[in-house]
């Protein structure tokens, strides 16, 4: 299973990226229910009603992408790519795929768009401050 989507934001693909890399801010974007614990430089435990994900991450700052892989089963994977827009704003592309695991799609769709929702207000509040 794969779903994609893209998301437009008012701010520069750098300030987009660093909310969405910045671990102190993550509490602010993940969805309702979702929290994330740091396990090193490059892991999360992400903890949700459903259970618990060690996950390994990789943000590529020249790409402006970020990667998370789920360490064991069942495997799912997120990158978010951050891209200009022509019109001074960024796009962001979320991929999400999983194997071994029977996912609903519209409920992995009702939480990018909700995780995407909460990233959006947690950027404008950075950008337009001060």
């Amino acid at each position: 299973m794969e779903i994609s989507g893209r998301y437009g934001f008012h701010a520069p693909s750098e300030v987009v990226f660093n909310n969405l890399t910045d671990p102190d801010r993550a509490h602010r974007w993940l969805p309702s229910g979702v929290n994330m614990q740091r396990c090193g430089s490059d892991r999360v435990r992400l903890i949700a009603p459903l259970g618990v994900a060690e996950c390994e991450v990789d943000a590529a700052a020249e790409d402006m992408r970020l990667t998370l892989r789920s360490l064991h089963a069942p495997r799912v994977q997120g990158t978010a790519y951050v891209t200009d827009d022509p019109a001074g704003g960024s796009e962001v592309h979320i991929v999400v795929s999983a194997e071994g695991v029977d996912l609903d799609p519209q409920s992995v769709r009702e939480v990018l768009d909700e995780t995407m929702s909460h990233l959006c207000s947690d950027v404008d509040d950075n950008f337009n401050t001060g």
